[in-house]
């Protein structure tokens, strides 16, 4: 008993009420400062980041594109860190997720920083690109990739959707029949075209189902247009080959203070239609547990 005091009082007998000093000359308050230093400099990096995000059309539909091709499953402002220190990244985790999945980081290589919750406090983590790892284990990335995988998931998002959606020889493009309250397209539409709009025609015709009119309001048009880039990265598809024109001054619509939350809109509707066709067409990812938070 005594020697488990003196040892005590050996551990604390630096402490003279300024910062605890411990005998292998670890400074707690030290350690604290050092900590809030990193979470307010990733913090502001976020800020930067989410302000190139929105620098234009093409920006904007670059990153849900890319955010896509990431499983959907990281928040807005991580991905726009991600995003800025590789524009090509599709697969990212820590070290120690990696080394679970029986890859390696390789040596020498950067970590991304990135804001998750650990025991209900803020923390910076770093996680790795799929590039900066080996292992002979490759890394799965859903995607579909022929005309039968394409209408197989067609017919899923049909499935979903909250209103009725079908085929009509007689109509162009696609229209949303309001008697009826039925999303009608042209059955002539190829498929990947048909596939790589349906998820913002979906929104749209549901959207006016429940609201008349607010498919003529420029920003739920645009977010619409902002699921579908994003599913389609999701599922290996070009974007829409009007995305860059459509998104384009999406931010003089946003209102002040909404931007991460309006992204996050965008990351939920895709990751409902990604997830959906994901799991019946059975395309598998290695994927860590998704970020709840909007750091």
């Amino acid at each position: 008993r005594n020697a488990k005091g003196s040892a005590k009082r050996n551990q604390r007998s630096d402490y003279k009420g300024g910062p605890m000093m411990y005998e292998d000359g670890f400074n707690i308050e030290e350690w604290k400062a050092k900590k809030l230093a990193e979470r307010q400099e990733t913090f502001a990096a976020q800020e930067e980041a989410l302000k190139d995000v929105f620098a234009s059309g093409q920006t904007l539909a670059n990153y849900f594109y890319q955010r896509g091709r990431l499983g959907s499953h990281i928040t807005a402002g991580n991905t726009a860190l991600i995003l800025r220190a590789n524009p090509l990244a599709c697969a990212v985790m820590s070290a120690d997720d990696w080394s679970k999945y029986g890859r390696r980081v390789s040596k020498g290589c950067t970590g991304i920083a990135q804001i998750v919750r650990s025991n209900g406090y803020y923390a910076v983590a770093k996680v790795f690109d799929v590039s900066q790892t080996y292992g002979n284990k490759p890394y799965p990335i859903a995607a579909v990739e022929n005309t039968k995988q394409i209408e197989k998931a067609i017919d899923v998002m049909r499935e979903i959707s909250p209103i009725p959606v079908l085929p009509k020889n007689e109509v162009e493009g696609f229209c949303y029949d309001a008697e009826r309250q039925e999303l009608v397209f042209c059955a002539a539409i190829p498929p990947q075209e048909l596939l790589q709009r349906l998820p913002a025609e979906i929104v749209m015709a549901a959207a006016e189902s429940s609201y008349a009119g607010i498919s003529e309001n420029e920003l739920m048009r645009q977010t619409a247009a902002a699921i579908s880039v994003e599913v389609c990265g999701r599922l290996g598809l070009p974007m829409p080959p009007d995305a860059f024109q459509t998104l384009e001054g999406m931010k003089e619509h946003i209102p002040d203070g909404e931007e991460r939350r309006t992204l996050e809109k965008v990351r939920e509707m895709a990751v409902t239609f990604g997830d959906a066709v994901c799991k019946r067409l059975k395309l598998e990812r290695g994927q860590p547990a998704p970020q709840q938070e909007e750091r």
